[in-house]
């Protein structure tokens, strides 16, 4: 598919943009991500944020591209917030399967994956949200399907978008299926408090 410039202007998608002072803070976490992957050995990692709207998603979607402008890297961009799946809208792109039809046994990987066009990129979508996604991610179904991304290509780093950590018991029940996990913290939203629990739900995950 073709990303239409607009939509990811609007949506603050801004990794494509070679002069956007924005693309170098993710440039430099884009560095940080891979030394520490790297260092450590590690090829999948989970973005997530103590509660909504404090970014997790742009987050993902920007490091996502960035990753897959560093020539050394093939990216897969997982939406596993089945509750409130936003990265297909942050890209103006319309699914016709995702994440959930694959663990219900309705597709296949290969049939939702979507390869937009930025080289060494690929999304697997989230259709729509469900409701018993806090079941679907701690379910055998997914764990076959981690494992499956993880080890089908030796090159690839698996960016999976989570669910808040607050809202529910969806992320920490798919945490263990994760190498490393991002905790994404809004200034001037995110609460002292919450930011500390969330914390303390990611004590013994890297």
């Amino acid at each position: 598919v073709t990303l239409a410039p607009e939509v990811l202007q609007k949506h603050r998608i801004v990794t494509m943009e070679a002069h956007n002072a924005v693309t170098d803070i993710y440039r430099a976490l884009r560095a940080k991500v891979l030394q520490e992957l790297t260092l450590r050995g590690k090829r999948t990692i989970g973005i997530t944020s103590a509660n909504r709207d404090e970014g997790k998603t742009l987050t993902a979607v920007n490091l996502a591209i960035a990753m897959a402008m560093d020539v050394n890297r093939t990216i897969l961009l997982v939406d596993a917030d089945l509750r409130n799946p936003s990265v297909a809208h942050c890209l103006g792109i319309e699914p016709a399967l995702g994440v959930s039809d694959y663990l219900v046994g309705g597709a296949t990987i290969a049939d939702c994956l979507i390869h937009p066009r930025i080289q060494r990129l690929t999304i697997f979508p989230a259709r729509s949200r469900i409701g018993n996604s806090a079941e679907l991610l701690s379910s055998p179904q997914m764990t076959m399907m981690t494992q499956e991304l993880k080890h089908r290509y030796a090159d690839r780093i698996v960016i999976y978008d989570l669910p808040p950590l607050l809202s529910g018991g969806d992320a920490i029940g798919f945490l263990p299926s994760v190498d490393a996990t991002l905790l994404v913290v809004r200034d001037g939203v995110a609460r002292t408090g919450h930011v500390r629990q969330a914390l303390e739900l990611l004590a013994g995950h890297d």
